[in-house]
């Protein structure tokens, strides 16, 4: 579980990324969910945006889906877009 202040600080550098995926009317697929299982291990910190055109679950449900699935945890969910981070101890570019 990640402290108070460090997602704080992992809010203000989320700010600055551009979304890796986008999860659109075919929804959460096996290979989407390991291709996001890669991008947190090479990159800690991922920004997911969701299409308007996915209506299975709801922002909240989808990202709480996403963290267990995937071992990361949730920093934020601002409307329709999700952030999530996922420690590795070999780049830690955060230093958290």
């Amino acid at each position: 579980m990640i402290e108070k202040k460090d997602k704080y600080i992992l809010k203000t550098y989320c700010n600055q990324l551009k979304p890796v995926v986008l999860i659109g009317k075919e929804g959460l697929t096996a290979n989407m969910l390991e291709s996001i299982r890669l991008v947190l291990n090479k990159r800690e910190l991922i920004k997911i945006s969701i299409l308007k055109t996915y209506t299975d679950l709801t922002t909240k449900e989808l990202a709480e889906l996403l963290a267990s699935s995937t071992s990361s945890e949730i920093i934020n969910i601002i409307g329709r877009t999700i952030v999530l981070y996922k420690k590795n101890e070999k780049i830690n570019a955060y230093g958290i």
